[in-house]
């Protein structure tokens, strides 16, 4: 597979920077005493911080001087294990995950909330989430306060899902370390980054079967790393990496399958309608959200038939859905070419009409679906 550490993601201008900054501290070993992670493109964090951890520890395996904490914490041990100083090594590293230390305050309950109780607490109790420190916490205070007079020796890496940078624990982090923000890959990092990593294993994708390995996975790079191990399991020693190679291989999801169920409905086809959405349901994915992606898909394919009407150029189109994936507008304007409006208006209001019937107990939310497609 491909080192991740050559792409980034989409940034604003100073979170490109701060990443340029880790990767430069990396390479040179001169690694602050402190770091934030927070983001959803949780295999690009796991690699950098990993990376932090290699390059303090260097060849020390004993994991002596790896300190882990996760969830709820006490302050009191976290600084003590930040205050001990590293065995037979120059550095240790304290991570810390999911603490919930810079998470937004919640706002105290309302009086008249107070007055109300809720199922499962007591009157006059006030909901927090379980991790999140209460208002005023000593917890931050503690640590905001401690990290200016951390021994040089420790390295703090704290991973969060919430961040408020207005808080002050945010502010000393950010005076004293590093804070890395990533979110998931652009369509075209991600194109690069499947290519490379066929290619580390001596193999060639025709460029459609990476858009729709990518239009039909989840945007996370785990998933799609997986995704990758079983086609290239799969291909063996053929050098060649196909689009049907792909499809034979590649998890099946509603985003995968949406596709072919609509063209199904281009071609009219009830009997295969049909089939796509009992695999769909099969899937155990909610009516709703099923009915939800056929409307959508369908909105677009309108929306695009519609352009071609009017003659409207296709350099022009692609400005009128933008953000979508080459393969999704691929299928679409292929749809779009079998459809004609007047049907895919009415179809679009059949979708409407489903959804009211299911709302208003006239249907079950399957038989409304199985009625979406009984006049095609």
């Amino acid at each position: 597979m491909p080192s991740p550490g050559s792409y980034g993601a989409r940034r604003k201008p100073e979170a490109k920077n701060q990443l340029s900054v880790l990767k430069a501290q990396l390479k040179t070993g001169s690694l602050k005493g402190v770091y934030l992670f927070s983001g959803n493109e949780r295999f690009l964090l796991d690699y950098y911080v990993d990376e932090i951890i290699k390059t303090a520890l260097k060849d020390d395996k004993s994991g002596l001087n790896l300190a882990r904490f996760e969830g709820r914490i006490d302050v009191e041990k976290l600084i003590d294990a930040c205050d001990t100083y590293p065995v037979f090594s120059d550095r240790k590293v304290v991570l810390v995950r999911k603490s919930n230390l810079l998470a937004a305050k919640k706002k105290a309950a309302s009086k008249q909330d107070e007055e109300v109780p809720e199922e499962g607490f007591g009157e006059g109790s006030a909901y927090s989430e379980p991790n999140e420190p209460a208002a005023g916490s000593k917890a931050q205070e503690a640590l905001r306060e401690y990290i200016p007079n951390m021994p040089e020796t420790t390295c703090l890496v704290m991973m969060e899902d919430s961040v408020d940078k207005r808080s002050g624990l945010y502010k000393t982090i950010e005076k004293h370390g590093l804070h890395i923000h990533q979110d998931h890959l652009s369509e075209e990092e991600l194109f690069n980054w499947v290519v490379k990593g066929f290619r580390q294993s001596k193999k060639t994708i025709h460029p459609d079967a990476v858009h729709y390995l990518i239009a039909i996975s989840d945007p996370d790079m785990y998933s799609l790393r997986n995704e990758i191990f079983k086609i290239i399991q799969y291909t063996g020693e053929r050098e060649k990496v196909t689009l049907d190679d792909v499809r034979a291989v590649a998890t099946v999801t509603i985003k995968s399958m949406i596709f072919d169920l609509m063209d199904a409905v281009a071609a009219r086809d009830r009997a295969k309608a049909m089939s796509y959405l009992d695999d769909m349901l099969s899937l155990k994915e909610p009516e709703q959200k099923i009915l939800a992606m056929i409307s959508k898909q369908t909105g677009e394919i309108l929306k695009l038939r519609l352009m071609m009407d009017r003659h409207i150029p296709s350099s022009r189109i692609s400005r009128y859905l933008p953000g979508k994936h080459p393969y999704v507008l691929r299928k679409l304007t292929e749809q779009a070419e079998r459809s004609d409006s007047a049907f895919l208006a009415g179809f679009l209001k059949k979708c409407s009409e489903c959804d009211y019937a299911w709302k208003t107990g006239k249907m079950s939310p399957r038989l409304s679906l199985e009625m979406l497609f009984s006049n095609l």
